[in-house]
């Protein structure tokens, strides 16, 4: 599976990077400011045009530290490691101003990489400015005019960028739902080991390729300093694939910048998976950014297991032995100190839920990937998800199940509006996906999909996998062939 490629919006602050970011995405998602500094937080999305290749955007503007007043080293320093990390680079310069010292900084770092570059003069709003001539003695030749801001010369951009990932074999055709269908399966199932640092992730791939499991090969991932490993279950002879989530990092260079990018190649990590496995450590509990990993592989439509580590120690901790404890870390939120371990479990259950409210269908694995105790359960549930993922129920039988469905829940409404569904159908596996034909898409609440969520899991299962649920208008095409002849 290729991985979609990394294009990173560097330059200066204040020249625009974050009203570029926003202006992709069609929404204001980075804060923007005129002060200098303002973006405290990378962001990265998915940009997905209709009919364009796909690709991750970088806003990279909250990679600067000012800390030290040492502005002009922070910002050489965040261009290196874009550089070292992405696969294209959106160079930004302000074209209100002159060009500064930073600016051919810059220029000389990107000169000397081997990346595709695409050089932007921003803040222009009609073109008119020619100024930009002068830009070309920074020997990346005259840059492509826009207003991030009054999205001026954002057309012309796209399908700039588009051509530089053609040209670099980096495009991605996007697939259609029938493209998905003919999708030939090699049996293999590709499996992310995500979570944060020191949760175990590490102790997990050791235990897990060293346990009655034959390596086939490593082979070299398309991310900078990763490895993925292929093996076989020798109990079930089930393929897997292993993808490292690990990202980049450097020894005595991990920092904030290094943090974010091993960010980013998780997300990339999770894209390319079959099923996440997402670790939690038993003792640090649910943190933010579990919550934020959690989220990315529900809406990346991935199949996903919670995976608590460390429950060797959560054990020591049930004995009441104080001599037997090897981590004095505490979980305020469950009592661990003389508890039977089945109540541990059971109370730890109800934590994880009333945390990741937004994963009841996600499985819960507790186990010690030191000692090993549990590991081999995790596997037997993907092999499960990874079936229940391809599993597709037939139209006829699914409208044969839709009167338990509408006769379940007093009819959505939208004022004297009845909603009514005429009929359903699975159209797509690999997340499940199911339509519902209905007389006014505008009359069925949230709630109320939520509700036909549930009652196809109670129905048909689907543990461990998100699944579609899309409301279709069955009168959409109708009412359109009537505008038409009017």
């Amino acid at each position: 599976m290729q991985t979609l490629p990394i294009i990173a919006i560097i330059g200066r602050p204040n020249v625009g990077k974050s009203t570029l970011f926003n202006s992709f995405l069609g929404e204001r998602r980075s804060i923007v400011s005129d002060i200098a500094g303002t973006t405290r937080d990378s962001l990265m999305e998915k940009v997905t045009d209709l009919g364009h290749s796909p690709y991750w955007l970088v806003d990279t503007a909250g990679l600067t530290d000012f800390g030290d007043n040492n502005l002009e080293n922070e910002i050489q320093r965040q261009a290196e490691i874009s550089l070292e990390n992405a696969e294209v680079i959106l160079w930004v310069i302000d074209g209100k101003v002159e060009l500064t010292q930073d600016d051919y900084d810059i220029a000389d770092k990107l000169r000397r990489s081997r990346k595709p570059i695409i050089f932007l003069a921003n803040k222009i709003d009609d073109g008119s400015e020619t100024a930009v001539v002068e830009y070309a003695s920074l020997g990346f030749g005259v840059p492509e005019i826009i207003s991030a801001k009054n999205n001026f010369g954002f057309w012309d951009l796209t399908e700039k960028i588009q051509k530089v990932l053609i040209e670099n074999k980096l495009n991605i055709e996007p697939k259609s739902e029938s493209d998905e269908d003919e999708e030939e399966d090699d049996g293999v199932i590709k499996v992310a080991l995500v979570g944060r640092p020191n949760v175990g992730k590490s102790s997990l791939c050791n235990q897990v390729l060293g346990h009655e499991r034959s390596v086939v090969s490593e082979v070299a991932g398309t991310t900078r300093d990763s490895i993925d490993t292929e093996f076989i279950d020798e109990e079930t002879g089930q393929e897997y694939l292993l993808i490292d989530t690990a990202g980049v990092r450097k020894r005595g260079k991990i920092g904030k910048e290094m943090e974010y990018w091993s960010y980013v190649r998780t997300n990339q990590s999770i894209e390319r998976a079959d099923v996440c496995v997402l670790l939690i450590d038993a003792l640090d509990g649910v943190t933010h950014q579990d919550l934020v990993l959690a989220g990315k592989i529900a809406e990346a439509g991935k199949g996903v297991i919670i995976g608590v580590n460390k429950f060797d120690l959560v054990r020591e901790k049930s004995t009441g032995e104080i001599e037997k404890e090897t981590d004095e870390r505490e979980l305020d939120e469950v009592k661990m100190w003389d508890e039977d371990i089945s109540k541990i479990r059971d109370r730890y259950l109800g934590y994880l839920h009333q945390k990741i409210p937004f994963l009841p269908w996600a499985p819960v694995h507790f186990f010690s990937a030191k000692t090993g105790k549990g590991v081999q359960d995790i596997f037997e549930s993907i092999k499960g998800i990874a079936e229940e993922r391809k599993k597709r129920v037939p139209t006829r039988e699914l409208n044969l199940f839709l009167p338990d469905v509408i006769f379940g829940h007093v009819a959505p409404s939208r004022g004297t509006k009845l909603g009514k569904i005429k009929y359903l159908s699975q159209v797509d596996t690999n997340p499940p996906k199911f339509i519902f034909f209905v007389n006014n898409t505008e009359a069925f609440h949230f709630s109320y999909r939520r509700y036909l969520e549930n009652k196809i899991r109670d129905k048909y299962g689907f543990m461990g996998t998100p699944i579609i649920v899309e409301l279709r208008d069955n009168m959409q095409n109708w009412r359109g062939k009537m505008k038409e002849e009017n």
